[in-house]
């Protein structure tokens, strides 16, 4: 099970009660209680966010709190400091590091991919100026070969209405680089089909 989670780019990763429960080896309820018991201090480090969900061999639906780094932190000092609590320290701190270094890589990707979708854009315009349809063609096949999907089928595939911040900073490297190659061939004068062909020539 992860232990560190983030929804988009920008948000904040977070770390729920339910894990800090099952990771520390107390009662999903008693951890629930700390937190409503200091929500006011809680909210100091930010929002408290929360989720409905049904928990496992429970009846009705519960409340799973969300918690960002500070906030887990706090909270975890108010359990009793056993082994297995101080271990869980460490997997927490190194999760979220983690997560905020991967999340840091594809901020910077997907700047690179702005700077590269311009070029990219302008010269699909320069050389397909009367078609409505050269972008989208060219953008897909540029997904389909660094990435073996398309824009759409990621946004299935990953629940989310932006194929680009679900990629990962490889994908997103990857990427890049078909558009370079793409954008290169379209300037040497190949067509749409001849560019498809060279693309998966190697593959």
């Amino acid at each position: 099970m992860e232990l560190v989670y983030y929804k988009g780019l920008q948000d904040e990763p977070y770390t729920t009660a339910k894990i800090i429960s099952e990771y520390t080896d107390n009662k999903y309820q008693s951890v629930s209680d700390a937190i409503r018991k200091n929500e006011n201090a809680i909210k100091e480090f930010g929002i408290l966010r929360f989720e409905i969900a049904k928990i496992p061999g429970r009846g009705r639906p519960k409340k799973i709190y969300h918690l960002n780094e500070q906030q887990a932190t706090f909270l975890i000092t108010l359990l009793d400091n056993t082994p297995k609590v101080k271990e869980f320290k460490k997997l927490l701190v190194k999760s979220f590091y983690q997560i905020k270094s991967e999340l840091d890589e594809r901020k910077i990707h997907r700047q690179v991919n702005k700077v590269v979708n311009v070029s990219f854009g302008d010269v699909i315009k320069a050389h397909y100026p009367e078609s409505k349809h050269a972008y989208s063609n060219y953008h897909r096949l540029a997904y389909k070969y660094a990435i073996g999907v398309t824009p759409k089928q990621i946004k299935e595939q990953r629940h989310t209405d932006d194929p680009q911040s679900a990629l990962t900073s490889d994908e997103s490297a990857r990427l890049e680089r078909a558009k370079q190659q793409i954008s290169l061939f379209i300037q040497d004068g190949y067509d749409y089909e001849d560019i498809k062909a060279k693309m998966f020539a190697d593959i």
